[in-house]
């Protein structure tokens, strides 16, 4: 879970946590659209998101609030400063992006409160405010991004 976090106190990190207690709750939409983009059948975008219009699957669920997930948190937050970010793969829901799998970056950015967010987008991203819209991007590069090289 930490592999993109590069610095030493994150690999310390990644040796202390049992991740599986930070698994957010199955959003079935997520999961169906991830397949159907992996299969090319849904088209990936990258845009910069407003902030204010991401919000969680499970608005109940706070990995933050566990053990260690300040940690985490900060550690997420460190690597941003060092100009290392991790993108939010949402889908447009309404008249907002729905996040459901990475709740621990979510965090971290309601804590940095940047007004931007680089997402990866599941389907169009066509919500006034978006920015930076790029794509689709390659069914190659979105298996790349989800499975690795």
């Amino acid at each position: 879970m930490l592999k993109w976090l590069r610095r030493k106190e994150a690999k310390e990190l990644n040796k202390q946590i049992d991740f599986k207690t930070f698994k957010p709750p199955d959003d079935p939409v997520f999961g169906n659209l991830l397949e159907e983009a992996v299969k090319g059948r849904v088209p990936v975008y990258f845009a910069a998101v407003p902030l204010t219009l991401v919000r969680p699957y499970d608005p109940e669920f706070h990995p933050e609030n566990m053990p260690e997930g300040e940690k985490i948190v900060e550690a997420i937050m460190a690597d941003w400063r060092a100009g290392r970010f991790r993108h939010l793969w949402v889908y447009p829901q309404q008249d907002y992006f729905v996040m459901a799998d990475d709740y621990l970056t979510y965090a971290a950015a309601l804590k940095g409160q940047p007004d931007f967010f680089p997402c990866w987008v599941l389907g169009e991203p066509r919500l006034p405010g978006v920015k930076d819209i790029q794509g689709p991007i390659r069914i190659e590069d979105v298996r790349r991004l989800l499975f690795g090289d």
